[in-house]
C-alpha cells in the first residue's frame, strides 16, 4: 500500500490517519487565526485532492476542523477575572499560594509558578484563579514544587505589548492558564518559604544540583552543566545566552530532542561494549534493539532530571515511538514516530500547538525527514578516513539545512531577524555530544559521588571547552563573522506561499513536479490575495506602538513613506524594545527600511529602542535635538554611526523634515539658545498634510518646555495631541490643551505603572472640555488615519 502510495504521489507513503491529523491541527489554531487556519485547510484539501486522493478524506477532514476549532474553545482557560480595587491601585498585598513549577533563567533568576493563590489587601481575601507568574531575582534559598510561601508584594494581570501582527504573550499565558504575575528580589520581606518536607525525589534532586554546583567551577563553562544536565539556566549570564544565539547554537540550551539523542547515543555505545564483551548477546538481540533498550532508563532518568519540562517530554515521547518502531524494524522511523507523538501530545494537552517550542520540534523533525534523504544522495562516497569525516561533517549541515528550511518562516515571524551562522553547529554540536555532555557532565555528576577531585577535573575540563568556543564565538562576532539580519516578517498569506513552495520542491526533488504543478493555482491566489491586502487609498497613518512605560510613534506617508519618532525602551540592559517589540512590528509586511528617524531627546524610554534599528535597518537620515543617549544606548549609537553612514542632522525652532511631497513635520520647540532640562529640551513636532495640521508629538515636555513653546504664539493647533511626558502631573497644561484644540488625545503610558500616568488632573481637564483620551495602557496599539480631506479616523 505505501509503495503504490509512493509511486502515485511522490510522497513519503501517508497513511489515511497520518493524513487527517493537520485538519485537527488546523482547527485548533482556529481559536486564534480563524482566517489563515481555514486557508491553510482548504489548500490541503485542495492539495490533497490532486496529490493523494482518499475516499471520504474531503468530509472527514471539515469534521476533524471543526472537531478541533471547538475543543480548543472547550480547553481554553478563561482570562483574568475582573482586577480587584487594590490591584487597579497597585497596593500591596499578602499574598499565600503553593509552587507548581520552578524554572531558572539567565541572569540568576527564577520563574515561579504559583497555584491556589490567595491575597489579603486588609478589607478581605482574595481567592486569583488560575496560575501566577513570580519571579524572584536573586533569590537567597532554593524552594520545592509543593511548598507554600508567603509574600507581601504587588500583583498584576498578565499584560504583554499588545500590538497588531506580534507575538501575543496574553494569550500565550492564557493557554497556560497564567492569569497574573508578580516579581520580587533577594531575601523576602514579611514572608518566605514555608516549612516543608520533600519527598525522596524532590531530595535526590537536590542532592543532584548541589553536587553539580558544588564541584563544577564558578564561571560560564561550569554554568552549562546545570543547563545541559537539569535545564537550569540560573548561573548563565545574559551576555553568554546572546553568544550562543548569535552562534546559531541556541538549541543546545533547549532539553530538547538534541539532548535525548546525545543519551539515546549512550545507550548505543554500550550496546557496543555489551558486543565487546558478550558478542552471542547479538543472536537474541541485534545491535540496533539493543541499543534502544541500553537507553530506555538513561532517557528516564534523564526526562525526572530535567524536572519534565515540557520540551523534553515532547522529545521523549517523539523518542520512544521512533525506539519502538525501530525496534520492530519498522520503516519510515522519522515520519511515522512524528505523528504518533504529535497524536499523543495533542490528546494530552492540545493548546501545545500554540507552544513555539512544540512548532518549532515538529517542523524540525518534518523537514529532516522530508530533505535529509534527498541531500544524502550528496555525500561523498568511499571507506578512508577523510571520506568518512567528510561524511560525518556534511552530516551535521544537511541536519540543520533540513531543519531550517522548514523553520525558517516561523523563526522569522517570532523574531525578525536571521542568524546564518549555521556552521558553529560543525563544532558545538559533536563537542557537546561526545564530550561535554557524556563524559564531563554525566561523568563528572556520577564521580562526584566516588571522588569529588576526580569529578572537579572533569567539570572543569568541560568547562575550559565551552568556554573556550565561546571566545571563539565573540572572536568570530568581533571580526564581523557573524551577520545578523533583520528580514521582511510575512503576513499569513506568505507563510502558506512559502510552506506551498516548499511543497513544489520537495515534490520535484522526488521526481514528481507534474503532481505538484496543481499547487501553483493556490499559490498565484495567494499572492494577489497579499496584494490586494497592500492596496489602499490615499492616506496618512500614525501608529503609537505599545511599549509600555515608554513611547514610539510610526508615521507611514501616502506614498509609503515610513518615520520612526522615538523608539520606545527601558527595562535595562536585558531587553530591547527594538529588538523584542519596534523592529518586528515595522517589519511585518515590510522590508527593514525606514525614511527618517527622528530623536526627540535622549531619554532611554525614547531612545532605547531606536539603537536595534540603526544597527540591522537601512536609514534614510537621523534627526534629533542633538542629545545623545548615555551609557551602552549611547555606545551603540556611537558604534553605528562610526560604522554606517547614516545622514546625521540637529532639529531647532523653524526646522522642516518634508517626508513626501506635501508631508512635512514642522519643528516648533526648542530654539537654538533655549536652556533647560533634557526632558524640556524635547523636540516638539507638528505634522502637516496639504496645509491639514495632523499630529503634534511633543516628547517629554514639561511645564518649563511648554511654557516657552506657547510663548511664541504661533498656530500649534493639531487634530491629535500625543500628550507630553506620558501624561504626567508635571507636563498639565489647559492653555496647550487650548492652543491645539485636538479633536483626539492620546498618550504613551505603561499598564498600571508606577508613576500613575495619565495624570488625574489630565484626565478631569480633558474631560471638561469633552476630548476622549486614548492610552496605550488602555487600548494597546493606537492607529489614527487621515484621508486627503483631513478627515480623521481611529482604527480598533
Amino acid at each position: 500500500m505505501n509503495s503504490i502510495s509512493e509511486n502515485r504521489s511522490g510522497l513519503p507513503g501517508l497513511f489515511f490517519w497520518e493524513i487527517l491529523i493537520p485538519a485537527f491541527v488546523f482547527g485548533i489554531l482556529s481559536i486564534k487565526w480563524f482566517v489563515p487556519s481555514l486557508s491553510a485547510l482548504l489548500i490541503y484539501l485542495f492539495a490533497l485532492l490532486f496529490i493523494q486522493p482518499e475516499k471520504g478524506a474531503a468530509l472527514l477532514l471539515l469534521v476533524l476542523f471543526g472537531v478541533g476549532n471547538w475543543y480548543g474553545n472547550f480547553v481554553l482557560p478563561p482570562g483574568p477575572d475582573a482586577m480587584p480595587e487594590w490591584m487597579a491601585h497597585r497596593e500591596k498585598v499578602h499574598l499565600s499560594g503553593t509552587i507548581h513549577s520552578i524554572r531558572g533563567v539567565p541572569g540568576q533568576q527564577l520563574k515561579i509558578l504559583l497555584e491556589d493563590v490567595v491575597c489579603d489587601s486588609g478589607s478581605g481575601l482574595t481567592r486569583l484563579g488560575g496560575l501566577l507568574n513570580w519571579t524572584w531575582a536573586h533569590p537567597d534559598q532554593f524552594p520545592y514544587v509543593g511548598q507554600q510561601v508567603a509574600l507581601y508584594v504587588r500583583v498584576k494581570p498578565i499584560h504583554g505589548f499588545r500590538n497588531s501582527g506580534l507575538w501575543d504573550y496574553d494569550f500565550y499565558c492564557r493557554t497556560k492558564d497564567i492569569r497574573y504575575r508578580t516579581y520580587t528580589k533577594g531575601k523576602m520581606e514579611k514572608g518566605g518559604l514555608k516549612p516543608y518536607a520533600p519527598s525522596g525525589l524532590q531530595k535526590l534532586r537536590t542532592n543532584l544540583r548541589e553536587h553539580i554546583q558544588k564541584n563544577a567551577p564558578p564561571t560560564q563553562g561550569g554554568a552549562l552543566f546545570p543547563a545541559l544536565l537539569t535545564g537550569d539556566r540560573f548561573y548563565l549570564s545574559n551576555d553568554s545566552v546572546e553568544l550562543i544565539r548569535r552562534a546559531g547554537v541556541s538549541h543546545i540550551l533547549a532539553l530538547s530532542g538534541l539532548h535525548v539523542g546525545f543519551i539515546v547515543a549512550l545507550g548505543f555505545g554500550l550496546s557496543w561494549l555489551a558486543g565487546l564483551v558478550y558478542p552471542l548477546i547479538y543472536l537474541r538481540f541485534s545491535r540496533l534493539q539493543l541499543g534502544i533498550l541500553f537507553a530506555v532508563i538513561p532517557v528516564v532518568l534523564y526526562l525526572w532530571l530535567g524536572q519534565f519540562t515540557p520540551s523534553l517530554l515532547r522529545a521523549v515521547c517523539m523518542f520512544a515511538f521512533w525506539g519502538l518502531l525501530m525496534f520492530f524494524n519498522r520503516g519510515r522511523v522519522l515520519l511515522d514516530g512524528l505523528f504518533l507523538a504529535v497524536i499523543l501530545i495533542l490528546a494530552v494537552s492540545p493548546l501545545s500547538v500554540f507552544d513555539l517550542g512544540f512548532q518549532l520540534s515538529v517542523l524540525a523533525v518534518g523537514g529532516i525527514a522530508l530533505f535529509f534523504p534527498k541531500m544524502a544522495k550528496l555525500m561523498p562516497s568511499g571507506h578512508g578516513l577523510l571520506p568518512r569525516a567528510m561524511r560525518f561533517v556534511l552530516t551535521l549541515i544537511y541536519i540543520s539545512l533540513c531543519a531550517n528550511i522548514a523553520l525558517l518562516p516561523v523563526l522569522i515571524w517570532n523574531f525578525g531577524v536571521v542568524t546564518p551562522n549555521m556552521l558553529f553547529n560543525v563544532i558545538f554540536v559533536p563537542v557537546l555530544g561526545l564530550f561535554i555532555l557524556p563524559v564531563c557532565g554525566i561523568g563528572g555528576l556520577i564521580l562526584s559521588y566516588i571522588s569529588p577531585d576526580a569529578a572537579q577535573i572533569l567539570f572543569s575540563a568541560g568547562a575550559g571547552v565551552f568556554e573556550w568556543l565561546l571566545t571563539l564565538v565573540q572572536d568570530a562576532a568581533n571580526a564581523g563573522m557573524l551577520p545578523e539580519f533583520a528580514v521582511y516578517r510575512p503576513h499569513w498569506e506568505g507563510l502558506l506561499i512559502y510552506f506551498l513552495l516548499l511543497g513544489i520542491l520537495f515534490m520535484s526533488l522526488s521526481g514528481r513536479f507534474n503532481n505538484a504543478r496543481p499547487l501553483i493555482f493556490p499559490l498565484i491566489l495567494l499572492f494577489f490575495l497579499r496584494l490586494y491586502g497592500t492596496s489602499c487609498p490615499e492616506r496618512v497613518r500614525m501608529d503609537i506602538l505599545d511599549t509600555g512605560q515608554s513611547q514610539c510613534v510610526v508615521i507611514s506617508g501616502p506614498g509609503g513613506s515610513r518615520t520612526v519618532v522615538d523608539g520606545g525602551g527601558g527595562f535595562g540592559n536585558n531587553f530591547d524594545m527594538g529588538r523584542a517589540v519596534v523592529g518586528p512590528w515595522l517589519t511585518y509586511g515590510h522590508l527593514p527600511q525606514i525614511d527618517n528617524i527622528i530623536m526627540t531627546h535622549g531619554d532611554r524610554d525614547h531612545a532605547g529602542g531606536l539603537a536595534f534599528l540603526l544597527e540591522k535597518f537601512s536609514v534614510g537620515r537621523f534627526y534629533s535635538n542633538g542629545d545623545i543617549p548615555s551609557g551602552h544606548v549611547g555606545e551603540r549609537f556611537e558604534a553605528v554611526f562610526r560604522k554606517k553612514e547614516i545622514p546625521t542632522e540637529v532639529l531647532n525652532k523653524g526646522d522642516q523634515i518634508i517626508l513626501e511631497p506635501g508631508l512635512v513635520l514642522e519643528t516648533l520647540h526648542p530654539y537654538t539658545e533655549f536652556k533647560g532640562s533634557r526632558n524640556n529640551r524635547s523636540l516638539y513636532l507638528r505634522l502637516v498634510w496639504n496645509g491639514h495640521p495632523l499630529l503634534a508629538i511633543s516628547g517629554d515636555l514639561d511645564r518649563k518646555g511648554i511654557k516657552e513653546l506657547l510663548k511664541t504664539g504661533e498656530d500649534i493647533t493639531s487634530n491629535v495631541l500625543v500628550l507630553p511626558h506620558h501624561g504626567s502631573a508635571g507636563s498639565f497644561s489647559p492653555e496647550l490643551y487650548e492652543r491645539v484644540n485636538p479633536e483626539i488625545v492620546v498618550a504613551a503610558c505603561g499598564f498600571l505603572n508606577r508613576f500613575k500616568f495619565v495624570a488625574r488632573k489630565i484626565v478631569q481637564e480633558l474631560e471638561k472640555r469633552k476630548l476622549h483620551i486614548y492610552t496605550t495602557s488602555g487600548y494597546g496599539m493606537l492607529t489614527v488615519e487621515w484621508n486627503k480631506d483631513g478627515d480623521i479616523e481611529v482604527l480598533p
